[in-house]
């Protein structure tokens, strides 16, 4: 019996390979020119979600003299700046998020002979480009994201459900597609350790801090666009001439006068986050200085317990940086 259009149409569909985003894979290497994709083998690891790309709005081009049909519809638009940028979203995992640490801090201090001791601080004045690949059809589309530099790294520390994830926030030259992987034969992937969101601690001073129901912490390394002339019209990198900010908010239970006292004072205490139970997987950001924003503490606006929500801000000190990161874990070595 002959087949209708729409049969033929349904067919068609049910014959093509349909890209899903369990074929997504996501390669990394670190560039040696910001201009310059990655060589070698790259390294594997995983995410949960990723939206790099190019950016290049057109703009009103008001030129006077064209061929017009008529004097009010708009002409022939011009093309505005290109930029690279977008999110990657990966879980907070002892093995595979110092990857992403090494990228938005530089290189770690490693001791121990496993469990290994990892760590990480803030305030480098010098971190590494990358190129990050993305598999989005399995074996035929490979995007290339070239210099990519981590600008911010947002974290929630409120207790939930499923594995505690960190958004990160970069910036990059430009992105290409490949019809194969630049990123030769990577090894194989490291296991993963992954970190409920279930659990978390907080210390004040050292001290465990009680009635916390949970916070977020957003660190920026404050990349400026370098926008030097170059022959091309892509960035020609990014420097780091602004000061990296940490900020962050939090909320507790009001159940005696503690944080309030704490926040009146507008002195700087010491906070750190502590995510991981196991000896060999473990992940503590520190904060040795951190100055809580005076607001009304446990504002009234019906029955309930009393809560309150505040926000604050990190600094360093003459002995510390502003954040120090700490990784332990079997991992022997995380080079750039």
């Amino acid at each position: 019996m002959p087949q209708s259009a729409a049969d033929l149409k349904e067919l068609s569909h049910g014959n093509q390979r349909q890209a899903t985003r369990q074929d997504l894979n996501l390669l990394f290497g670190t560039q040696t020119q910001f201009d310059t994709a990655a060589s070698g083998n790259y390294i594997p690891t995983f995410f949960y979600s990723e939206n790099l790309g190019e950016a290049e709005p057109f703009e009103e081009n008001p030129l006077i003299g064209l061929d017009r049909n008529n004097n009010r519809d708009a002409t022939e638009p011009q093309p505005g700046l290109l930029s690279a940028a977008g999110d990657i979203v990966v879980p907070l995992d002892a093995n595979h998020f110092p990857y992403w640490l090494t990228h938005l801090f530089g290189a770690p201090n490693t001791t121990g002979a496993g469990p290994y001791t990892h760590v990480w601080t803030s305030g480098s004045e010098v971190l590494p480009w990358r190129t990050i690949e993305v598999e989005k059809r399995a074996g035929l589309a490979f995007y290339q994201t070239l210099g990519v530099v981590v600008n911010g790294m947002s974290l929630d520390a409120t207790r939930s459900g499923g594995f505690r994830q960190v958004t990160l926030n970069c910036l990059a030259r430009n992105q290409v597609k490949l019809t194969s992987t630049g990123g030769g034969v990577p090894p194989a992937m490291i296991p993963t350790s992954l970190l409920p969101a279930s659990q978390g601690l907080l210390r004040v001073n050292g001290v465990l801090a009680g009635n916390f129901l949970g916070a977020s912490i957003n660190y920026q390394n404050g990349f400026a666009d370098d926008e030097s002339i170059n022959g091309t019209k892509f960035v020609s990198g990014y420097d780091l001439d602004t000061e990296a900010q940490l900020t962050g908010n939090g909320r507790v239970r009001y159940v005696d006068d503690t944080y309030y006292d704490i926040m009146n004072a507008g002195n700087p205490v010491a906070l750190e986050l502590e995510f991981g139970e196991a000896a060999d997987a473990r992940i503590t950001f520190a904060m040795p200085a951190v100055r809580f924003d005076r607001a009304p503490f446990a504002p009234i606006s019906g029955p309930g317990r009393l809560e309150s929500e505040f926000g604050f801000r990190a600094e360093q000190t003459s002995g510390a940086p502003m954040l120090t990161v700490t990784v332990t874990n079997n991992i022997d070595a995380y080079v750039l």
